[in-house]
């Protein structure tokens, strides 16, 4: 945990790109919910009730919010790119003014593949974690709050039904979790022996 503390620091270089990429990541959650309200007004108020005058404003009211999604999507995107890249170009640069500042006897019991793996994957995957780990688990939150709350308001025992299925997900999800990291422990030492036989071979 003092590790995450520590690296997280880089975040806190570059605050309003955080902000912005929570936000506009927020946002578009948010629109998200507008459309399926738009077609139950549309299905009551103007099918149900022929109301034709009401059609064009929900109509209006969809495609905004449609856009919007795709609008705000983008710009997340966008500042999500740029500040991922920015970390991990501090990262790297730290890394590496770190690495230089070893001495040559720390060198001699780590291949030249787990030394390439630590820089170029392990500063990756750790950026991925914090960065979209964050954003996406922040995003899931939100987004299964909003969606069961409006099904509650809307109809109870259908928002009951739907769940049925969600103790087989969760389980899905914490059988993934609880062998994951074993399978991503081979997948590192395999891309360490890669790294070492292209280094042996090629520099």
């Amino acid at each position: 945990m003092k590790t995450v503390w520590r690296v997280f620091a880089y975040l806190k270089r570059y605050p309003w790109m955080a902000a912005g990429t929570l936000s506009c990541a927020i946002l578009t959650t948010l629109m998200v919910i507008v459309f399926p309200s738009a077609t139950k007004w549309i299905i009551n108020d103007v099918v149900r009730a022929q109301r034709p005058d009401k059609l064009l404003p929900l109509i209006l009211l969809a495609a905004a919010a449609f856009l919007l999604q795709h609008v705000f999507n983008s710009l997340r995107i966008i500042l999500n790119n740029t500040f991922e890249q920015k970390v991990i170009f501090d990262l790297r640069s730290d890394l590496y003014s770190h690495i230089q500042l070893l001495p040559l006897r720390w060198f001699d019991n780590r291949a030249t593949g787990d030394l390439m793996t630590r820089v170029i994957e392990d500063v990756n995957s750790v950026e991925r974690v914090l960065i979209d780990g964050i954003e996406q688990g922040v995003v899931a939150i939100l987004q299964i709050v909003i969606v069961l709350a409006v099904m509650f308001y809307w109809n109870a025992k259908l928002a009951l039904l739907a769940l049925v299925p969600f103790p087989l997900l969760i389980g899905g999800a914490l059988a993934y979790t609880l062998t994951a990291h074993r399978r991503y422990r081979l997948q590192r030492r395999a891309s360490s022996a890669i790294n070492a036989l292209l280094h042996d071979n090629l520099a």
